[in-house]
């Protein structure tokens, strides 16, 4: 049986989750150290889409985990030292839509920004996660539509395109549905993205980006 919630987690020992998080629930916020070296302290939601992603959970699994933490009253929001990813950044840029899905019906803040000072939605356009942009887009800010990050200086729909031309790890295929999920919802278009090479060569993608399917 599970004593710590890494190993229930690993294991998606539901019932072991539950009690631990029962006896103390401020475990659902105790971050759990993995690695190589165990160099990396992550919180407990974040961990799960982690296991998604490097296959060490059965997809299918993840969300009565989510559930109990959440219920037990995980920080949905959590940074470390007040800056970073969030869970549902974390899920984003992980490939976990469910758990992102899960994390804004939970309430989780779509507006945070993480390391690159990028959104969720940054990273679900890169990746192609349609069903979690939509979810993003609906509870969102407009202005969030066309944040630009930090880091490469680009807005979500910049990020998709460029995850369409070049497919990152965990990558979920939509790029294009997102995309137009984007500008149907009022994403700035810049004449330059559509005139851009890689775009005129990718019909899928050109005719997103001009509102129309594909």
């Amino acid at each position: 049986m599970p004593l710590d919630i890494k190993s229930a987690i690993e294991s998606a020992d539901i019932e072991s989750l539950k009690r631990l998080l029962a006896e103390d629930p401020s475990r659902a916020d105790a971050l759990i150290t993995w690695g190589d070296q165990s160099q990396i302290h992550t919180h407990p939601l974040h961990y799960i889409s982690d296991l998604l992603f490097e296959g060490k959970l059965e997809k299918g699994k993840e969300l009565p985990l989510v559930h109990a933490l959440i219920r037990a009253g995980a920080d949905l929001n959590f940074q470390r030292d007040g800056k970073g990813d969030t869970p549902l950044i974390g899920a984003a840029s992980l490939g976990a839509q469910d758990v992102g899905i899960a994390l804004i019906h939970a309430g989780a803040n779509p507006a945070i920004l993480g390391i690159f000072a990028e959104t969720a939605l940054h990273w679900a356009a890169l990746l192609g996660e349609d069903r979690l942009a939509s979810q993003l887009i609906a509870v969102s800010n407009p202005h969030l539509l066309n944040l630009e990050d930090g880091e490469y200086k680009s807005p979500p729909l910049g990020w998709a395109i460029y995850g369409r031309q070049n497919p990152p790890k965990g990558n979920q295929g939509k790029q294009c549905e997102v995309a137009a999920l984007l500008v149907n919802a009022g994403a700035i278009v810049e004449p330059a993205r559509l005139e851009s090479a890689a775009v005129l060569s990718d019909p899928p993608m050109l005719a997103a980006l001009r509102g129309r399917s594909a």
